[in-house]
């Protein structure tokens, strides 16, 4: 296998790593005791631009770290079992911007609704994660940097496309989303199954508490799209 090739086949691996993961370790510059990195695990989603978001407590020790220096770095990782080395991580390098936006919040309330008290009621806010530098690990003596220009966000949809492509999925082929979730071995709450976010390479569903990503083979530009990856997978 050639450069190239090993090259494009990482920059996939990077994307679907960032694609389906819900949380990651957020490692900030503690000015508590300088020169310490203090590291947290927190929950996230994207943006409609494929950016990270994140909801943070204007009292916990990342508010003071990012106000002092905005520049942090994002761990994910592959969820498996095993040997954690043979699993596929992800550092992101990234500079973090307070965020009010009102499209973005939303998406961010329904992949965790129980957020949006959070933000209304204790003053947690939303910060945007701009990525600088990608270190990806595929495995054991698998490791590489990448510039953030080399990753093309998985970006949705416009705000009017991708609530009208989750209102035909919610409200017309739930089933199909509950009968996915079973096809996966996912035990479900009818109740709990929704279509939280869409962009051309994928689907999230939220299961309850959980959320998935659905992977698309190819570029999904329509319902039509989405229905067929899910009645396929």
């Amino acid at each position: 296998m050639n450069n190239e090739t090993s090259s494009e086949d990482l920059l996939q691996s990077i994307k679907r790593l960032w694609n389906e993961s819900f949380s990651g370790l957020l490692s900030t510059h503690s000015i508590k005791f300088p020169g310490y990195p203090f590291g947290s695990l927190l929950p996230t989603c994207r943006d409609q631009k494929g950016n990270m978001l994140l909801l943070i407590s204007h009292l916990a020790q990342h508010t003071r770290n990012l106000e002092s220096d905005p520049h942090c770095s994002m761990t994910l990782s592959e969820c498996g079992n095993g040997d954690v080395q043979q699993l596929a991580r992800l550092t992101c390098l990234t500079k973090a911007e307070p965020l009010n936006s009102t499209a973005a919040s939303e998406r961010y309330f329904r992949y965790y609704p129980t957020a949006r008290r959070y933000h209304k009621e204790l003053n947690f806010n939303f910060y945007k994660l701009s990525v600088e530098q990608y270190y990806f690990i595929g495995g054991f003596g698998s490791a590489r940097w990448f510039d953030s220009s080399r990753i093309e966000p998985s970006c949705a949809y416009s705000t009017s496309d991708e609530a009208e492509a989750l209102y035909q999925l919610n409200a017309h082929n739930h089933q199909l989303l509950i009968q996915y979730l079973g096809k996966r071995g996912f035990p479900s709450n009818p109740a709990g199954v929704e279509a939280v976010g869409a962009d051309p390479m994928g689907l999230d569903i939220r299961d309850g508490d959980n959320l998935r990503r659905v992977h698309a083979q190819q570029a999904c530009e329509s319902v039509d799209d989405f229905l067929q990856m899910i009645e396929t997978g």
